[in-house]
């Protein structure tokens, strides 16, 4: 049991002499005293001790990347910011050529119809014309 004892303290941080320490005086043929107490009470603040520093590690790590995921937030929102004014800016673009064309579909629609009318107007000119000199 002390070889593993000691080697679980070892695997888990403490430190090679105390975990020789603690290993030997949970030894049941030891008398524990006040001393061994002390050790004990060192080995529980060593695990304190070294969860703490994990934590404050891990916490500054997490506040790390906290960071840099903020700032990659606010450069893909500025990217996304220019893109939707870039889609913005085609589409009145686009807007203004459907209005230009609507425009010229206009102009054509008078022109054909001016065209058709000044068709009819011959057509009917000549058969008057016809008319009357054939009576």
């Amino acid at each position: 049991m002390e070889k593993s004892l000691f080697s679980e303290l070892k695997r888990i941080g403490i430190d090679e002499e105390l975990a020789s320490k603690v290993s030997a005086s949970l030894d049941p043929e030891y008398n524990a005293t006040k001393k061994d107490i002390l050790i004990m009470q060192e080995a529980i603040m060593q695990l304190q001790l070294q969860g703490e520093r994990n934590y404050q590690s891990l916490s500054s790590d997490i506040s790390a990347l906290r960071t840099e995921l903020h700032r990659d937030i606010a450069g893909v929102r500025t990217e996304l910011h220019k893109e939707i004014a870039g889609v913005r800016a085609e589409i009145s673009d686009v807007r203004a050529e459907i209005s230009d064309v609507r425009t010229e579909m206009g102009s054509f629609s008078r022109q054909y119809i001016i065209t058709f009318l000044s068709l009819i107007t011959t057509i009917v000119s000549v058969f008057v014309i016809n008319w009357h000199f054939h009576q």
